[in-house]
């Protein structure tokens, strides 16, 4: 069908990028989704393709051209699911002040260790941390409020209330099993790279990691019945106008609230800090 191999390698060149939309699509929409190691190994293994064919015979635009557009593929979706903001270092992933390759997406069963406790599925810490260390990224694909309840399939189902009107879903990940309490050991903070779980105080290995629902909630409707089983348990979890006043300025104090929630005195100093 084609007389010269040129527009014959133009093709693939062409059909390359055009099989990449629906990843593109689907990492845009929650980069979660793909793990970074796996793309990492195919730039660089594009890389070094591309590296021995100039090496080697004189090659034209059409001969490298398809290995040229597989690592630009390539490239950009591992730059999109490691990068939330321009630093390059972030698909490679930073933890707890030193770089660790990947280690950002790598398994934390050096870190964490999934278990039982009287209410079924748990998250305990492998490892001591401090207080202020970040533990966990929060993601998942975000969903309307008013998409939420035909969406939940039972108790193993976690949303979490990110803006007024959304919805964080289950991620399928770790964080999915991380449990309430009244008296949590870490917290949620929400920054510019993402949702974090930060630990509000030291925790030492075989403690079970938790946070407190009502700091991301708003709506006035909700609720459930509290089982964690703390001293201080409150009995129901609500949202966080329920929260004793001075329980709520302790949150509001360590930044540890969605932001819909703080006071607009707040959100106007950390605006003008920012």
């Amino acid at each position: 069908v084609f007389r010269e191999a040129f527009w014959a390698h133009m093709l693939v060149v062409i059909a390359v990028p055009v099989s990449f939309w629906p990843t593109w699509q689907s990492v845009w929409t929650d980069r979660a989704r793909e793990r970074s190691p796996a793309w990492g190994l195919w730039t660089f293994g594009d890389l070094a393709t591309l590296l021995i064919a100039v090496r080697g015979v004189e090659l034209g635009v059409a001969e490298l051209g398809y290995v040229l557009v597989e690592l630009l593929c390539h490239t950009s979706v591992w730059l999109m699911i490691g990068l939330a903001t321009i630093n390059p270092l972030r698909s490679f992933g930073a933890r707890r002040g030193g770089l660790r390759i990947f280690d950002r997406y790598r398994a934390s069963n050096n870190l964490f260790k999934v278990g039982e406790n009287h209410l079924g599925k748990a998250v305990f810490a492998a490892a001591p941390f401090a207080e202020g260390d970040m533990l966990i990224e929060f993601t998942g694909r975000r969903f309307r409020a008013d998409q939420v309840p035909s969406l939940m399939r039972g108790n193993g189902d976690r949303f979490v209330q990110v803006t007024p009107d959304h919805y964080m879903g289950p991620s399928g990940r770790i964080d999915d099993l991380v449990n309430h309490s009244c008296a949590p050991n870490a917290g949620l903070r929400f920054t510019d790279d993402g949702i974090f779980l930060v630990a509000v105080r030291a925790i030492a290995p075989g403690e079970e990691i938790s946070w407190d629902y009502s700091t991301t909630l708003k709506e006035s409707n909700w609720h459930m019945i509290c089982q964690c089983r703390a001293p201080e348990c409150r009995r129901v979890i609500a949202n966080f106008d329920a929260l004793d006043p001075d329980r709520q300025e302790w949150f509001r104090g360590r930044n540890l609230v969605a932001p819909y929630l703080r006071r607009r005195d707040d959100v106007a100093v950390r605006r003008k800090a920012s």
